[in-house]
């Protein structure tokens, strides 16, 4: 076990290698790193999350940032999900024969930032790091500190992208443990519409990973965004997370996330509001067991009128795992006319399980329609009556619940694709909690 404080310095020498000259980040954000601390409990957005797993063994001393395993017979994980164009990143490195993308490259979508050209580097220099800025938490100031790689997506006005693109996170078995970085900046410009999914996946019985990303939206006017997420990685993965997405006037942002727990997994989300008349609808999903660690860290900035937002998270926690919801509504003076809607529902399926929600209003206007609420409850005793009163054994009957209690999120999953990927990883989720195994049975 080592301390926070040596925890800081192993992460700090990880930043000193070549990055990206032309963004002329790195030193603003090593300094503003040096300067900043490592989350304890007693910071308190991180109060229910210790950074204990990362304590436990060293990430950083033993492997080279972006140092990749081995990428044979992954295809199979890459290609999960069908009928997208893809990127590929092993072990936060990208992969150019997993991935596939021609189509995107050569219409200008979608370019590595090593290989931007001019006009794409001004575009790159334009947004990073102005909807999360350096200093939003050290861990983005160490994901900007180390950026020798990321994607830019643009989307150009009036233009629809078809296909969606697929952003795949591959982790490979190692005998030592490993630290990775991923960045990736979409800007979507006037009118275009663009549907965007990224996978987290493991291949195999996993070393720990500890895997820092970020994302950064621009959303300019009446520009829709349809963004589709699982994380579904090996258990041992340490991931922290931050999504980032600023709206113009008349924009639309809808996101559709699951996320499986792992010894520690931190999700930020932050959506702000910057022009009148702009919607999202944030639908979740999060399932943890065994002693896994989840947290949910959600923000909803409205600092203009007219703007809309429905918030709904659904969490499912059993064995001895914690999982945390943390959501926040702040309606900013000028943002009359608002209606913002947050909701987070729970089921605790053990006396071990330990969850942790807090949604929050925080109104500054007086002209505005909000609500928030959570709830935290066992499975119903009149649902497992009426099964067993139809020839179901209580254990198939508890199965069968908190799959429709879950499956109510999946179902709104807009890409079948998709919904297919999910399905198949809550098999091998449910079917790892002892008491739900009777569910895969009683379904093949």
């Amino acid at each position: 076990m080592i301390s926070v404080e040596e925890l800081k310095q192993q992460l700090e020498s990880t930043l000193n290698q070549e990055t990206l000259a032309w963004l002329n980040v790195s030193d603003d954000a090593r300094a503003l790193f040096q300067k900043g601390s490592l989350p304890t409990r007693k910071t308190e957005q991180w109060k229910y999350s210790p950074l204990t797993p990362l304590l436990k063994q060293s990430y950083f001393e033993t492997q080279e940032l972006g140092s990749p395993g081995d990428a044979n017979g992954l295809s199979t994980s890459a290609d999960a999900i069908q009928n997208t164009q893809r990127l590929v990143f092993v072990d936060g490195q990208f992969n150019r024969e997993l991935s596939d993308y021609k189509g995107l490259e050569q219409q200008g979508l979608v370019s590595l930032f090593s290989e931007c050209n001019e006009q794409q580097q001004q575009l790159v220099k334009q947004h990073l790091g102005r909807v999360c800025p350096l200093d939003q938490h050290i861990f983005a100031s160490a994901n900007y500190a180390a950026l020798n790689e990321g994607v830019l997506i643009h989307v150009p006005a009036n233009q629809v992208v078809e296909t969606p693109i697929c952003l795949v996170y591959l982790t490979t078995p190692s005998e030592t443990p490993r630290h990775h970085n991923t960045r990736i900046l979409v800007v979507a410009e006037t009118s275009s519409q663009l549907s965007l999914i990224e996978q987290y996946s493991s291949s195999g019985q996993q070393a720990h990973h500890f895997h820092n990303h970020l994302c950064e939206v621009v959303l300019s006017a009446n520009a829709k965004l349809l963004h589709l997420r699982a994380q579904v990685e090996d258990e041992q993965i340490c991931l922290v997370n931050g999504l980032h997405v600023e709206q113009a006037q008349d924009s639309h942002y809808e996101q559709h996330a699951i996320a499986f727990g792992s010894q520690l997994k931190r999700n930020d989300v932050i959506v702000t509001f910057k022009g009148n008349n702009a919607y999202s609808k944030l639908n979740g999903v999060f399932l943890t067991k065994h002693q896994q660690h989840l947290d949910n860290h959600l923000v909803l900035e409205h600092a203009a009128p007219h703007c809309n937002s429905d918030t709904t998270y659904k969490g499912f926690i059993t064995d001895k795992s914690k999982a945390v919801f943390d959501g926040r509504i702040h309606i900013h003076p000028h943002a009359q006319k608002t209606e913002a809607h947050l909701n987070n529902k729970n089921l605790l399926l053990s006396n071990q399980a330990e969850l942790n929600t807090k949604p929050e209003l925080e109104i500054y206007a007086d002209d505005v329609k909000c609500s928030h609420g959570a709830s935290i409850g066992q499975l119903d005793a009149n649902s497992l009556f009426y099964f067993q009163s139809r020839g179901i054994d209580k254990a198939s009957a508890e199965a069968m619940l908190c799959l429709g209690f879950v499956n109510e999120m999946v179902e709104l999953f807009p890409n079948p694709a998709m919904r297919s990927f999910i399905t198949e990883n809550l098999g091998r989720f449910f079917n790892d909690v002892d008491k739900l195994k009777s569910l895969w049975s009683l379904e093949s």
